[in-house]
């Protein structure tokens, strides 16, 4: 019932055409978020952001993300118990408590998944639907820039991912795709990806791949 009322607002998605290769792409981007001359400068696209600017490109808003890969904040193995314990507080009816730890991460968390998903649900549940749906379209503009980054239907193509459970999330809550098996490797390049199994109607199973060596990295700083 969760994810009939929460993913009931998504008619994703436009596929990417390889518009980003990590390898060539990811540093690029990332130096252009600190150029305040760019139009990718990551000061003035968080606030577009925050204001839901429907002008925002999947470009811009994949800049965002990796623009917080080399933010104080961005802690992607450590931050998802937190998320979890979101999801628990909701089961357990504690929608308040929900929206208060959920607000107050975002603040240095803006492109935390599981905890806007859990935020936007217990503002649902506490007859907030205005507020539960902007939630939800900062979910749907991440996933949009998920998808720009690369189809993710093989090793050379992945999918970019702030946080190694983002994957798990925007086939779930993006496509409604039952996940199976879970495992990693390494593209041409060595760089780390997040291996997910997609069951599909006929029972049989794809690949797909998501790129989060940003993420291991900071994993073993």
């Amino acid at each position: 019932m969760r994810a009939l009322i929460l993913f009931i607002f998504f008619p994703l998605l436009i596929l990417a055409q390889n518009k980003f290769e990590y390898k060539k792409d990811f540093d690029n981007i990332l130096k252009e978020t600190k150029n305040k001359k760019s139009d990718l400068y990551y000061d003035h696209l968080l606030k577009r952001y925050h204001k839901l600017d429907s002008t925002l490109t999947d470009k811009q808003v994949l800049a965002l993300l990796i623009g917080f890969t080399d933010n104080k904040f961005y802690k992607p193995y450590k931050d998802i118990q937190f998320g979890r314990n979101l999801y628990q507080m909701n089961d357990d009816k504690q929608y308040n408590e929900v929206i208060q730890l959920g607000d107050e991460f975002l603040k240095d968390h803006p492109f935390d998944l599981k905890t806007l998903f859990e935020t936007s649900y217990a503002y649902f549940k506490t007859d907030r639907k205005i507020i539960a749906d902007q939630y939800l379209v900062k979910t749907k503009m991440i996933f949009r820039a998920m998808a720009y980054s690369g189809l993710g239907m093989d090793e050379n193509n992945p999918t970019f991912a702030l946080n190694p459970t983002d994957g798990q999330d925007f086939l779930k809550k993006g496509f409604s795709m039952k996940i199976g098996k879970m495992g990693s490797g390494r593209d041409k390049n060595g760089d780390f990806l997040d291996i997910l199994d997609i069951v599909l109607e006929n029972g049989n199973t794809k690949s797909m791949y998501f790129i989060i060596p940003h993420a291991t990295k900071k994993m073993f700083e």
